[in-house]
């Protein structure tokens, strides 16, 4: 973080897009056909990004019967759309290899100059026949026509002493005709470079007339003479004009625009533990991923009344090389890499003991997406939950910006920096004096109060915290109009009022159990440990109550994770009840009918405490998902919306909109009647469980206490209730509430002569199953057809997999496995 160049702040802020949108694919150990799928991304929730370029790795190729041709071809099979494209092979030592080659290899080593020979017993994998039976050693990088063989025992060697030979191809002329393995390896590196090329050319106009410029100068060659396919390699590598013409710089520059285009996926090989092909890998994301100044600026929100300003700084995409223009200087907006003011976003947050300032520990590792960050520096740290009425950046002049001052006089809670980590792979050394720039990642101590998905800003709009004027906005270049100063002036309130990213969007929880401890004196250690855990997992989701603790979240194995940590962190052995599955209730919209509402006013007139609550609603509710509100989708929280009259009737503007306004400045009446709608909406009429998916509007409403601001607001609350409740009850006697149960998408991995037991145990647990893919001989072909696995996709109601883990290894033998991800909830069968 200290003294970064802008090649190392450039590929660091590039390997975390490469980490959020790569895809691994994964050799599986015990059978090598069975590729499993890990692909992860950044999820901002709101915060939505253009779509991330990526790159695969084919990892764990040092196990037994790993086949980097296979793992392609079913990345193409399984993910249609994402055209892997090998821009490196996979180098073997022969098994059979004797003592004349190892001591060759001796000899090699001894002398580190000599680049321009293979081993004899190294072979190369290719794409078109299986791998040999030998040791992965290293990684042939097509791009540049060389070998990279790596020592042996690489994983328990030094920085220095595992650094890898590496073999210009182009200088093996001489020795193919010699050695029968070289001519192999040269053989396999030509015919890839002109797949890759080729495959180049279908995606990229300047490739393209480079392949067909060739293509006509090889077509003219065989015509005017006969061309000898035996000649030797380095002679086919100078006569063919595919290989000869195409210059490895034009190769990269069309890599890098394919990938930013998201046309191809370029796909390396290695071993990561052992730290095979780990080098070229990071090389490649440095050079063919997007840099900061490649991508959009983050989607920002404003807190304060200067929204108007906006319009004229949005920044503009060049739609053949991706990165980000602008006509002036005026345009680059808060958030672009070289906009001078700070913004950081925390999206993570662990607590370290020893690290942090914080008495807890707790350390924020945040990216700074502009500006500077400096240790010691005094940050506002800006919620986003904290708010419910905001406008987006770049907003129109005419939005309703009622109730906003309110919240940009809020005063933002303001901490200061006490220190950075410096990020070494498993170390955590502080830095002095750390500086954090623009692009880069850093870990903050200190910052007591700061969630995951918290906004930083400086507590001044300056490039750093010492200055308090609009230095960081006003322009360099005298000869600016005055309406770029204006526009700077209007970003320097936009920045003081505040802004925020979006933060982080957590799904629901689908699952609670409850959590005992087992003595009184742990109940303490007990809360204070689930108030660590829900800080840094935001999915986690903990209530308390004198006599019990809740604690939900996104399944099984997470709570399972959750107790192992209670357990192996904070040394607590806690009980735990049976899990309850979260439901939810919602209204079957069917035959065309896209709305219910009440048989006009809903009228409510009792006498509590010698208390006259008299008032009388008209609601209507409608479904806020296309599928009439019973497709598996995850389930949305009800809103309730106001209606012209409604608004007239509590004196607000009938043409206003409630998204633009703070409910704070409503009316107690109002208030009192959103609230009573909003209560009555949390328990359905089927079974104890919230409503979900729906749209409640209030029609109109109508009262005699008018006139009596002291008993209006319990009335209108009452009078709201009875009329959710009185339709919510005419909805169920005619079977029109349905119970929505969550769905999860479960793989299994299975032995192929298992299947049929699992999928009768599938239907025996009420799911649908969606595919069965039957594992072939692959590349090994050894070991019969006992160890071929099959993969199971289905669709399960989480309460029929809770504990599935046993099961399914009694089915099986104790050789199958399954995971499962939330898919939705949907309407529950039966």
């Amino acid at each position: 973080m200290t003294n970064s160049s802008p090649s190392r702040r450039r590929s660091l802020a590039t390997c975390l897009l490469a980490l959020s949108s790569a895809l691994a694919a994964n050799n599986n150990s015990n059978n090598s056909n069975n590729t499993q799928y890990n692909k992860s991304h950044a999820a901002h929730g709101a915060h939505r990004h253009e779509p991330l370029p990526a790159m695969m790795f084919i990892n764990k190729m040092d196990r037994d019967g790993a086949d980097f041709r296979h793992a392609i071809d079913t990345v193409k099979r399984k993910l249609k759309g994402s055209h892997p494209v090998a821009v490196q092979l996979p180098l073997y030592r022969m098994e059979n290899a004797n003592s004349q080659g190892n001591d060759a290899t001796t000899n090699d080593s001894s002398n580190s100059n000599s680049r321009n020979c293979l081993d004899p017993d190294i072979v190369a994998g290719t794409l078109s026949e299986p791998p040999p039976h030998g040791e992965f050693v290293g990684v042939l990088d097509i791009v540049h026509m060389r070998a990279l063989v790596y020592p042996p025992n690489a994983e328990g060697l030094t920085m220095e002493e595992a650094v890898p030979t590496v073999v210009d191809l182009r200088k093996m002329a001489n020795v193919t005709s010699e050695n029968a393995n070289a001519s192999q390896v040269l053989n396999a590196a030509l015919e890839a470079r002109r797949e890759l090329i080729a495959a180049l050319a279908n995606v990229d106009e300047d490739m393209e007339d480079l392949y067909l410029e060739a293509m006509m100068m090889e077509e003219e060659e065989n015509e005017g003479s006969s061309h000898d396919n035996t000649t030797a390699n380095g002679t086919i590598y100078q006569s063919c004009p595919i290989l000869n013409t195409v210059s490895t710089s034009q190769i990269q520059s069309s890599l890098r625009r394919t990938t930013l285009s998201r046309s191809i996926m370029p796909t390396f090989c290695g071993a990561a533990l052992r730290g095979l092909g780990v080098e070229p890998l990071l090389d490649a994301v440095a050079g063919y991923l997007p840099c900061p100044l490649d991508r959009l600026p983050p989607s920002l929100k404003l807190l304060g009344n200067s929204a108007a300003a906006s319009s004229s700084s949005k920044s503009k995409k060049n739609p053949k090389s991706g990165s980000m223009s602008s006509e002036h200087e005026s345009e680059i907006t808060l958030g672009h890499p070289l906009h001078p003011s700070t913004l950081a976003y925390v999206f993570k947050v662990l607590h370290m003991k020893g690290r942090g300032g914080s008495g807890d520990g707790r350390v924020a590792f945040a990216r700074v997406y502009s500006g500077t960050l400096k240790a010691r520096d005094s940050v506002r740290v800006i919620s986003p939950s904290s708010f419910d009425g905001m406008t987006s950046l770049g907003g129109s002049d005419d939005d309703d910006t009622h109730g906003k001052k309110s919240i940009s006089n809020t005063k933002h809670p303001v901490e200061r920096i006490g220190g950075m980590l410096e990020l070494s792979g498993g170390k955590f050394d502080n830095l002095q004096d750390g500086v954090c720039l623009s692009g880069d990642v850093c870990a903050l101590v200190g910052l007591k109060g700061v969630v995951t998905g918290d906004t930083l800003l400086l507590t001044s709009a300056g490039v750093s915290s010492g200055g308090g004027d609009k230095s960081g906005y006003k322009s360099t270049n005298k000869s600016k109009s005055n309406n770029n100063n204006k526009t700077s002036d209007v970003n320097w309130k936009q920045y003081m009022d505040g802004v925020h990213l979006a933060g982080l969007t957590s799904p629901k929880p689908v699952l609670t159990i409850r959590v005992e401890a087992n003595s009184s004196s742990e109940q303490s250690r007990l809360s204070a440990a689930l108030s660590l855990l829900s800080v840094e997992d935001p999915s986690l989701v903990v209530e308390e109550t004198p006599t019990t603790t809740l604690i939900s979240g996104l399944g099984e194995l997470h709570m399972e994770i959750v107790l192992d940590r209670l357990r192996r962190e904070f040394g607590l052995e806690v009980r735990t009840g049976k899990p309850a599955v979260a439901y939810r209730e919602t209204v079957d919209l069917k035959d065309g009918e896209g709305t219910v509402e009440t048989d006009g006013f809903v009228e409510y007139d009792r006498a509590v405490g010698g208390v006259r609550l008299q008032g009388a609603v008209r609601l209507r509710l409608s479904s806020r998902i296309s599928s009439n509100g019973v497709g598996c989708v995850p389930p949305e929280e009800p809103v309730v919306t106001l209606s012209r009259e409604t608004r007239a009737y509590f004196g607000l503007d009938p043409k206003g909109s409630s998204e633009d306004e703070s409910e704070h400045k409503y009316p107690p009446s109002l208030k009192a009647l959103l609230s009573g709608v909003r209560g009555s909406l949390k328990r359905g009429r089927v079974g104890p469980y919230p409503l979900a998916n729906l749209e409640c509007r209030i029609l109109d409403v109508d009262s005699e206490l008018s006139n009596s601001p002291e008993t209006l607001p319990g009335a209108m609350r009452a009078a709201a209730a009875n009329a959710v409740t009185t339709l919510l009850e005419t909805l169920a006697k005619d079977g029109r509430l349905v119970v929505l149960e969550p769905k999860m998408n479960v793989e299994i991995s299975v032995p192929r002569e298992k299947v049929g037991f699992v999928l009768s145990d599938l239907t025996a647990r009420r799911g649908v199953v969606d595919d069965v893919a039957m594992g072939d001989d692959g590349a090994g072909g050894s070991g019969g057809s006992d160890h071929i696995k099959a993969m199971v996709k289905a669709e399960v109601p989480l309460v029929e997999i809770l504990g599935y883990a046993n099961s399914l290894r009694s089915l099986t033998g104790g050789e199958g496995a399954f995971s499962a991800e939330y898919k939705g909830h949907a309407p529950k069968e039966g």
